[in-house]
């Protein structure tokens, strides 16, 4: 991306500071679940091709066991946990008006919501605890006793802590929109390259998180897509009940800082 237009990204209102279209965002996102729901119901061995890619015959999956990769998977949860831990201490601080002028109630009470109805509720509560759905380590085609089913598709296969979805791939969603919307309200605080740097490691970790799940043969890919669409589906939501008049309304314009 040439300079100019990457300038222009941080500094005209086309990415923070930009009023949200619900009702679009809301669209978009339907129609991207109901194109990922038909993909993986014509072609459910998508899911088999790609935990393929990291099985080995004999060894199972070997990032599960890397130690490298398991360090890097549980900073991320570790980063995840310490989001929603920092929101609860500020949003008490509210209450004795303590904190930072430009995160309010409705910005803490946007990331514990967050947490609480996506990986929390919905994913471990409700999907992960009844879907049934067996993990790719332990289907038949990677040398495992279960059967593989398709992500849309009850089974009996798993009776806790099953793969659809993807609780730590929901958390790591949550962290990377927490932190874009904690970045979008303090932004006048901060220089650009901080700012790019700060956004580029939030994307990292809801990138790299559900991925190393994959990698390690814990969860097909389409328990880490569903997990993304329910996670932004329910931020959406929130954003819509919390910040709309915050995103509409705020003072921090980017356009001073070029």
């Amino acid at each position: 991306m040439p300079v100019a237009s990457t300038r222009r990204l941080w500094s005209d209102r086309t990415v923070f500071g930009r009023k949200v279209d619900h009702r679009r965002w809301a669209r978009r996102l339907w129609w991207t679940f109901l194109a990922t729901a038909a993909l993986f119901v014509l072609f459910p061995s998508i899911d088999l091709a790609v935990s393929s890619w990291f099985f080995r015959q004999g060894q199972g999956f070997p990032v599960h066991a890397n130690p490298t990769a398991e360090a890097l998977r549980w900073t991320i949860w570790r980063l995840s946990e310490g989001m929603l831990l920092v929101a609860v201490v500020f949003l008490i601080a509210t209450v004795f008006r303590k904190g930072i002028d430009e995160l309010t109630a409705r910005h803490w009470w946007f990331v514990v919501l967050l947490y609480l109805l996506g990986p929390g509720i919905l994913v471990n509560g409700l999907l992960k605890a009844n879907w049934g759905r067996a993990r790719p380590s332990d289907v038949a085609e990677f040398a495992g006793p279960l059967e593989f089913t398709p992500p849309l598709e009850v089974s009996d296969q798993c009776l806790r802590n099953c793969s659809f979805v993807s609780g730590e791939g929901a958390a790591a969603f949550a962290f990377a929109i927490s932190m874009l919307i904690l970045l979008s309200a303090v932004r006048g605080r901060m220089k650009r390259f901080q700012l790019q740097l700060a956004v580029g490691a939030a994307l990292a970790v809801g990138i790299v998180g559900p991925l190393l799940r994959v990698m390690a043969g814990r969860h097909f890919l389409s328990d880490t897509l569903f997990a993304a669409i329910f996670t932004l589906a329910i931020a959406l939501a929130l954003h819509w009940a919390l910040l709309r008049e915050s995103a509409e309304t705020n003072p921090h314009d980017l356009s001073s800082r070029r």
